[in-house]
């Protein structure tokens, strides 16, 4: 049953390519949403298997059969447990000296889209779906902006180069919830325009047009891995078996308590009697040997079940490469080197998530760069901004302050030690409050000393 829903709803959707001389028609456009609403029933699936509306609601019993759903949330657990290694501590971004105040224009934009948190979202979102997609605009008051767009809005189309390049990007806009009369309408961005289309009685239109202040599509894409699969997607049918598993194991219970009771040799009841007996679950029975009673009951083998249910749960955690942190083995006592081998695995994951997101944060910083070179503030050195990613893995905190004692004592600067040192999110301004202390307490000792002279 799991796999024919995996097959039916969740083929990956084909990377769009067309040719870098196809022109832009209002046909074109059509196409393109007739191919991309192929991929709206993967999108909406794993949505909802986030949401802890998985394949067990779908199924059906007879009447007067127990059918109960349980929905195990493993596909939020995979999702928010990476998204939480992974970006649950803000990303930072540093550059040189000389490049202070281009890095403070940048970080002024990024403070005011409230990045820390699009930054959460976006890895939420491709974490769910594969891939995430940005917009970067700048607002009717000149403002530099950048928002996240739900994929199943976003059709994104690169060229048929060898290394392709993003050709187009449709935006198709969320219906007004009170308009009466449904109708589609749409933003591209190419490389050189941007068109508003309506929808009119023959289809699409352009309503508007513009230049594209930055010379290139302006929407990113957030590539959960190269093939843009989601966290939980390559294991959703051993969530379905577990969810089934569980439900038959709660129907089972319910109907053990509903149980019918056997009585044999009793045949001669009457009527009334009968009725009294049906409605309290009874069935009456041939004797054998004479009279008797037994209740009609499913043999059920506990241990069997048991292992099965804990080696699916195995499973899931296995393949989808998230440990279960409620395990023992992730006690407060383990040490740092055994936590590594651990988490190895999932550090695989973090280190590709962090590959790919670190291409598209490094073509925002290039898209917010050129809108500030227009306005004559600083030229394009987004290349010179080193992006940090924190690591936010569970660690021992003894192990963990040895470790940077141990780099100090071996002569490594403050600023390669305390970057190690967990909970320190800003190195520099750590590196300034001890300058400023020092400075303080230079100043006390100072005072000190002219007291005992005088």
């Amino acid at each position: 049953m799991a796999q024919s829903y995996i097959n039916d709803y969740l083929e990956l959707p084909p990377k769009i390519q067309l040719n870098e001389e196809t022109e832009f028609t209002m046909e074109l456009v059509d196409k393109l949403i007739k191919k991309h609403e192929e991929s709206i029933g993967r999108y909406e699936t794993l949505q909802n298997y986030y949401k802890a509306k998985a394949l067990i609601y779908d199924r059906q019993k007879d009447e007067g059969k127990s059918n109960n759903k349980l929905v195990f949330d493993f596909a939020s657990y995979i999702v928010d447990t990476l998204n939480g290694l992974f970006v649950g501590r803000p990303i930072t971004y540093t550059a040189s000296d000389e490049l202070k105040d281009y890095l403070a224009s940048i970080q002024e934009v990024l403070d005011a889209n409230d990045e820390q948190d699009e930054n959460t979202e976006i890895a939420k979102m491709a974490g769910i779906n594969g891939r995430a997609y940005e917009v970067v605009y700048v607002d009717e008051d000149k403002n530099i902006c950048f928002n996240e767009v739900n994929p199943k809005n976003i059709i994104f189309v690169y060229d048929n180069k060898i290394k392709p390049e993003p050709l187009m990007a449709i935006y198709l806009k969320a219906q007004d919830t009170l308009q009466e009369t449904k109708t589609k309408d749409a933003t591209v961005y190419t490389r050189d325009k941007v068109y508003e289309l309506k929808t009119g009685d023959d289809g699409f239109y352009i309503d508007s047009e513009m230049v594209n202040v930055f010379g290139e599509v302006n929407v990113i894409e957030f590539m959960n891995n190269d093939e843009g699969i989601g966290d939980f997607e390559r294991v959703i049918s051993l969530i379905d078996e577990y969810n089934l598993l569980q439900s038959d194991t709660s129907n089972d219970f319910e109907e053990f308590t509903d149980a019918i009771l056997l009585l044999y040799g009793m045949l001669n009841a009457n009527s009334e009697d009968l009725e009294k007996i049906k409605s309290d679950r009874v069935i009456l029975m041939d004797a054998k040997s004479g009279q008797d009673a037994s209740w009609l009951v499913k043999q059920i083998n506990d241990t069997a079940l048991f292992n099965y249910k804990a080696s699916l749960d195995d499973a899931i955690h296995k393949f989808s490469k998230v440990p279960n942190m409620s395990d023992e083995n992730f006690a407060g006592n383990v040490s740092g080197e055994s936590m590594k081998y651990k988490l190895f695995a999932t550090d695989q994951v973090i280190s590709q998530k962090q590959r790919k997101f670190n291409s598209a944060l490094s073509k925002r910083l290039r898209l917010i760069s050129k809108i500030l070179g227009l306005k004559g503030k600083h030229e394009e050195n987004y290349k010179e901004i080193s992006i940090n990613f924190q690591d936010n893995r569970p660690y021992n905190e003894l192990d963990n302050v040895t470790m940077v004692q141990g780099l100090l004592n071996t002569g490594a600067s403050k600023t390669l030690a305390f970057s190690k040192l967990k909970g320190i999110d800003n190195v520099e301004a750590e590196l300034e409050r001890q300058m400023e202390e020092q400075s303080a307490y230079a100043d006390i000792y100072l005072r000190a000393d002219d007291e005992s002279v005088k």
